[in-house]
């Protein structure tokens, strides 16, 4: 009997064993679920901040950011030439993954999105208690079943505006803002454990700020003190206290031209 016990307790955990390894399958990318059927400026006006997209749209855009040179972190952003669009993957190296140029179909049906300083991004739905509208992926499990990288490459080419020329409407694209020069009593792109923002202005005294995170590669380079051009990713934000400003973020230094 004992023995008995024995055989029937082992085989039952074999049968656990066997199974251990056995996960959900992978979605695969199938031409026809990626086939884009919106512009990414239609996301903008078919849905409201803070709410879960339910239809099956699906968009396309070239990648305009790098997180190599350090200023961007776990985000991703596209565009098309009608908008924008922020992804929040949530994992690091993503220039390896989406790198710039790169045309990605996103498939938005089941993402949450929000809007931060002027630029509408896509992520998880948060739980209902969280205070936050939309989450990061984190997981290339769950990126993969929303983000596709074709094999497409569409170097995104900026538009060229003075700061005067700058309006919300294209918060999230990748700009070069020209004749444009330094002021700020800061010699560096950033200093301490802190986003910094750095003071331009043109002759007709309108200014922009560029926005550094202390980890960016150039964050301790000196602050250019002659006339240039600034290229990144538009937003529109608080800056010094509450007062709101056009503001630049730039993928690292090569952003900046003489």
């Amino acid at each position: 009997m004992t023995r008995l016990c024995c055989i029937l307790i082992l085989a039952s955990l074999l049968c656990v064993a066997c199974d251990y390894d056995r996960f959900d399958p992978i979605e695969q990318h199938d031409a026809v679920n990626w086939t884009p059927n919106a512009e990414l400026s239609d996301v903008r006006h078919s849905f409201a901040v803070a709410t879960t997209i339910r239809e099956n749209m699906v968009v396309t855009g070239s990648v305009t950011t790098s997180d190599e040179g350090g200023n961007f972190f776990r985000t991703v952003v596209i565009e098309d030439g009608t908008g924008a669009l922020e992804l929040m993957v949530g994992m690091d190296y993503l220039y390896r993954t989406y790198p710039v140029g790169s045309l990605l179909a996103v498939r938005l049906q089941g993402l949450a999105i929000d809007e931060y300083n002027g630029v509408l991004r896509v992520g998880l739905q948060p739980d209902k208690w969280d205070y936050r509208y939309t989450l990061y992926m984190s997981h290339a499990a769950v990126a993969d079943r929303h983000i596709y990288r074709t094999s497409s490459v569409e170097s995104p080419t900026p538009e060229r505006l003075v700061v005067g020329e700058l309006t919300r409407r294209l918060c999230g694209r990748l700009v070069t803002v020209v004749g444009v020069q330094a002021d700020d009593e800061a010699s560096t792109w950033a200093d301490g454990e802190y986003i910094c923002y750095r003071k331009f202005r043109d002759v007709q005294g309108d200014s922009i700020y560029v926005q550094t995170s202390p980890y960016a590669r150039f964050a301790q380079h000196a602050l250019p003190t002659e006339k240039l051009s600034l290229t990144g990713i538009l937003y529109y934000g608080a800056v010094e206290g509450s007062r709101k400003a056009f503001i630049i973020k730039m993928n690292d230094e090569k952003g900046v031209g003489h």
